[in-house]
């Protein structure tokens, strides 16, 4: 007899879920929802709105031969180049409805202020090869609306935690010192909203990290318009892929929180905690971000600026020549400094 399966993916976080016969439900190992049956097949996915078909009919897919980025666009703007690895990008046809985002914050800073504050920033790093900051390094600048993944979740915490009190009684010329140990436990019911991750494996998750936060007072819903004059980068990664990067930041805001609870004799120590995440809910969103790559000796170098609010990050290439400029002007001054002192 021919056996089949049937698989179930959780509609919070897409993670698999497995029937739990202590709730009688289905249980997602991923962000600890349940879920019965009938919940599971109303979140089953359903036809595409016109509005997709709108979405899939205005998008032009562009794809880099080299290095396999998927860049998106509306038909008014020109892709010709890979923000990644500056080779040539070729059309490849339509990006489908299921990847229209859901909002998208749209840019604040013009090209002009993004470049303004790049030199700004590049005014202060003293060993960058030289010409660094040039034509050719401006005409690589692009506007690109960056995936993220955006979750909103009830979480149920615990923490543990030891304190010690030192009390010194002196008998004499002997200091008897006596420690109490106590013990503190917090546990608490909270809600996290808009904990960003982003959703490209092409852009380095520290540098996306390092240029937020993002003002979510600026969503809009998705519009195409918005894209014009900009690119857009196709998500590469899941939901599912990043919350455990979701879970990281949530499960460290929250012991932090329940430790600041704590006050206690002496220095506060974690001994375990349990942060659990209770009814994820997920939101695709595209967030502005003024992007450019720097080649030096075969290594790409990134740069990012949030195009909301002009906070900068990136990975700056360090100069052999200046550095050697710089040993040999100190062996100079010491040689000078210690002929004066000889002689």
């Amino acid at each position: 007899m021919e056996m089949t399966t049937v698989s179930y993916k959780c509609p919070n976080c897409s993670g698999e879920l497995k029937w739990s016969p202590d709730d009688q439900k289905y249980a997602c190992e991923w962000c600890a929802s349940l879920f019965t049956e009938e919940e599971i097949n109303q979140h089953q996915p359903q036809e595409q709105t016109q509005e997709d078909v709108n979405f899939s009919e205005d998008t032009d897919l562009y794809i880099c031969s080299s290095c396999g980025a998927s860049i998106f666009c509306d038909h008014n703007t020109a892709a010709t180049f890979c923000y990644y690895c500056h080779n040539p990008v070729s059309l490849q046809g339509r990006l489908t409805g299921a990847y229209k985002p859901e909002k998208i914050i749209p840019f604040k800073l013009s090209r002009e202020k993004a470049e303004e504050e790049f030199g700004n920033l590049v005014k202060k790093k003293w060993f960058l090869p030289f010409g660094f900051w040039g034509q050719s390094t401006l005409e690589k600048m692009t506007g690109i609306y960056v995936p993220f993944w955006i979750a909103d979740s009830h979480v149920d915490a615990h923490v543990d935690a030891t304190s010690i009190e030192k009390i010194e009684r002196r008998h004499g010329d002997r200091v008897h010192v006596t420690e109490r140990h106590y013990a503190h436990s917090r546990s608490a019911k909270m809600y996290y909203e808009g904990i960003p991750a982003d959703g490209s494996k092409k852009i380095d998750d520290n540098i996306m990290d390092s240029i937020e936060p993002f003002n979510y007072a600026d969503l809009k819903d998705f519009n195409m318009s918005y894209l014009s004059g900009f690119l857009c980068d196709k998500y590469d990664v899941d939901k599912a892929e990043v919350l455990p990067r979701i879970k990281d930041r949530i499960e460290k805001a929250a012991t932090e929180k329940l430790l600041s609870d704590i006050t206690g004799p002496g220095a506060v120590v974690l001994t375990s905690k349990n942060v659990r995440l209770l009814d994820t809910k997920w939101h695709y969103m595209l967030m502005p971000v003024w992007f450019f790559t720097y080649k030096c000796r075969g290594k790409i170098y990134d740069f990012a600026l949030n195009g909301q609010t002009g906070k900068a990050a990136g990975q700056y290439p360090v100069s052999i020549a200046k550095l050697f400029m710089l040993a040999a002007a100190i062996t100079g001054i010491v040689g000078a400094i210690a002929y004066f002192i000889l002689k």
